[in-house]
């Protein structure tokens, strides 16, 4: 199924009265979840808005999340979240009509001046796909997560999550990402 080719195109085309397919991917293995997290809901947003039905696939693509040996036989993204319509990739392959994506964000975004993350309409639509369970995490992880809260906080904490990133974004300056403000 590997397909390097980064741009959205049919890799089958059947039946129009048939379902559309459309596999969500990414050819960039060094990205993070939070990373593929945005990408895929801006897919699966795309895919709503022009009648298709998303898949994620990060089985037949290398990522950082599935060891090697398990390209091609397990999909990364069922280890932490639903597919969006509960549709396997098995029966999605198996359709008479499916789309690659392209392989990264469906819509231009400008994240050095931080326009998605201000009061935008593309965000705004992406927040409902969670409330909608489009893109809802494994009801195990969910319950993993729960009970690790309940272990080390009390029902009233309030807690602040840090996350430091070892990437030097002042001095690399990686394409379209924003420089965070100092601590």
């Amino acid at each position: 199924m590997f397909d390097k080719n980064p741009e959205e195109h049919y890799i089958k085309k059947g039946n129009p009265d048939e379902p559309t397919y459309y596999i969500i991917r990414r050819s960039d293995y060094a990205v993070g979840l939070f990373s593929n997290f945005l990408v895929f809901a801006g897919h699966i947003w795309y895919a709503l808005q022009n009648g298709l039905l998303p898949v994620i696939d990060m089985q037949n693509y290398p990522n950082a999340y599935l060891p090697p040996e398990k390209l091609g036989k397990e999909n990364a993204w069922e280890y932490y979240f639903e597919q969006p319509l509960r549709i396997g990739l098995e029966k999605a392959y198996a359709g008479e009509n499916v789309i690659l994506c392209k392989s990264d964000y469906p819509i231009p975004v400008s994240f050095p001046d931080d326009t998605l993350l201000k009061n935008n309409d593309y965000l705004t639509e992406w927040r409902m796909l969670v409330k909608l369970g489009l893109l809802k995490v494994k009801p195990a992880l969910m319950s993993e997560i729960l009970a690790m809260r309940q272990k080390l906080f009390a029902p009233n904490d309030r807690v602040l999550g840090v996350l430091l990133r070892g990437t030097d974004y002042v001095a690399n300056r990686p394409h379209a990402h924003p420089i965070p403000p100092p601590p």
